[in-house]
């Protein structure tokens, strides 16, 4: 069955930014950075059409022929070439046969990264645009503190590099090929990220942990700080879309936003943030590596269960936008006479459907046939028992269009969720055998857990408005109960095994997670005493210099 486009609406910036597809973490990053430099504004194009093929890389490794005034030997200019090609462009189809290499932009070490991004080899599918929404609208201060940073490095407004600063060579190699670019591209006069992110609970813990990783600023290493700002953004944005389809699925399901959704109580002050949020996260992690084994299970069991909730998902994203239609088409407004365009006061029509909603979806399903009769095609069996359905018109619609545009989201959900969880690398929350057979299970990588653990040994106090950090030791099982809090992986309840080998995969997990720390250099095993379980900060930031 062919369904006109304005039957199956699926992206809705006011229900979810993204239009999932499998994106690379690097260009996301590029494209935030732009939206960060126009303060969340459209990008407009100030020249034509801008392509940069691989062999661009040569002539800006002649920008690198004179370094303090003394020229680069022919000889060392071809490894010059290599670098800019390995760790200062973001080159698409890089060793893939013959397929066209082609620069998407600079690596994301610097605003003006975004100076050079080809937007065609550049695409991150509105993630970027969900990222800026959540930043802006979680807590706007973050917004401005992340642009200070990664600005850092240039000679005032007119954009030039700066040759000092304690910046490293691949960033200043950014400034100074970008610097010449000013009028690659405008600030245009639409907003591009202006509707807050449905669950702005998860929107406020990113910012949370923005701020945490920018407390290191000054001392961690720029590139890592950037690569940790990069794992968390991609965390949170699997993180959102696997909360969203618990709970937009309860909204519709109970005929109206839950009234903790109304005002939402979470913010990363609290140890435990989300604890009276009624759509938690729980995922049973692995910290073996291994696919064999109970905890192994476990995790798998519940990615598994996880993408098979991408199904509510796309039932109730389909759900919303229908409502958010029928209202816009029907000029409804909601009891206080504000008209109805968020998905907050559509679901609320469910509670109580006015006299023609029946038959405004009854005309849609006629729509849908008459769309089909036109383009001479037969409808399947599957889609006619559907549209036989004895319910009412509104659900028939809506599982008609699930049932035919279902497979298609599903697929593109599932590589966008092992993008985002950077799936299979160190700085990763999943990890699955190189057969697609192979089930997916939580895993934390090394690189990942070092951030969790920059992260957990930070507090902070409130100073003038703004908050001051200073990291402190915390206890392995405190550490533990945070992780479960915070971001919902759990490495085991022992108060909650109802087996021995339930208990016994849960003792064998912690002890994964401490060797796993101990060999990332967090973690001393001094004694079997419980309080000298600790993990310390490497990084120690002062509470009175905080």
């Amino acid at each position: 069955m062919k369904l006109h486009q304005d039957h199956q609406e699926f992206r809705n910036p006011r229900v979810f930014y993204p239009d999932p597809k499998a994106v690379e973490l690097d260009r996301v990053m590029v494209n935030l950075f732009a939206l960060l430099t126009t303060d969340g504004h459209e990008i407009v194009t100030g020249r034509s059409r801008m392509t940069v093929s691989a062999q661009k890389v040569a002539f800006q490794a002649e920008e690198f022929r004179k370094l303090d005034g003394n020229d680069v030997p022919e000889t060392e200019l071809e490894a010059i070439r290599g670098w800019l090609d390995a760790d200062v462009f973001d080159v698409v189809n890089r060793g893939k046969g013959e397929a066209v290499a082609a620069i998407a932009s600079l690596r994301p070490l610097h605003l003006d990264a975004a100076k050079f991004r080809v937007a065609k080899q550049c695409r991150d599918y509105n993630v970027a645009d969900h990222l800026y929404a959540c930043l802006s609208h979680g807590d706007a201060s973050t917004l401005k503190d992340l642009k200070a940073f990664l600005d850092r490095g240039r000679k005032g407004a007119d954009g030039r590099y700066a040759d000092a600063g304690g910046l490293d060579l691949e960033t200043l190699a950014v400034l100074k090929i970008a610097h010449r670019l000013n009028d690659l591209y405008k600030k245009g006069d639409k907003v591009v990220a202006k509707h807050k992110p449905i669950c702005i609970g998860q929107a406020r813990i990113l910012c949370d942990d923005v701020q945490r990783i920018l407390a290191y600023e000054h001392s961690v290493p720029r590139a890592v700080l950037i690569e940790y700002l990069k794992a968390i953004m991609g965390l949170h944005t699997g993180l959102f879309t696997l909360r969203i389809a618990r709970q937009l699925a309860g909204w519709v399901q109970d005929r109206g936003p839950h009234p903790a959704c109304r005002q939402c109580p979470v913010n990363g002050a609290t140890a435990q943030p989300f604890e009276g949020c009624p759509y938690g996260l729980r995922f049973p992690v692995d910290m073996s590596g291994s696919v064999r084994g109970r905890s192994a299970q476990l995790a798998q069991t519940s990615v598994a269960a996880e993408l098979d909730r991408m199904t509510d998902l796309i039932r109730s994203l389909f759900t919303i936008n229908q409502l958010l239609k029928y209202a816009e088409a029907t000029r409804r407004h909601d009891p206080a006479g504000n008209p109805i365009d968020t998905p907050e006061a559509a679901v609320d029509i469910l509670a109580d459907p006015p006299t023609d909603f029946e038959a405004w979806f009854a005309f849609r399903l006629d729509e849908v046939r008459r769309h089909n009769e036109h383009l001479d095609e037969s409808i399947a069996p599957e889609d006619q028992a559907i549209l036989n359905l004895d319910l009412p018109a509104f659900d028939r619609f809506i599982e008609l269009i699930t049932h035919v545009r279902h497979k298609h989201h599903r697929d593109y959900l599932t590589q966008m969720l092992d993008k985002v969880f950077m799936k299979n690398t160190d700085h990763g929350a999943l990890i699955q055998g190189k057969s697609a057979a192979h089930p997916r299970q939580w895993f934390l990588g090394p690189r990942l857990l070092e951030v969790f653990v920059q992260l957990a040994v930070l507090r902070w106090d409130e100073v003038g408005g703004r908050k001051r950090f200073h990291t402190r030791p915390i206890l392995i099982d405190d550490f533990m109960s945070w992780l479960e809090g915070r971001y919902g992986f759990a490495l085991g309840d022992p108060a909650a095994a109802e087996t021995p080998a339930d208990l016994a995969a849960h003792r064998e997990n912690v002890t994964h997670l401490k060797r796993t720390l101990r060999e990332i250099g967090f973690f001393e095993d001094l004694s079997d005493a419980f309080n000298a379980q600790t993990i310390r900060p490497r990084y120690a930031i002062a509470e009175e210099l905080a």
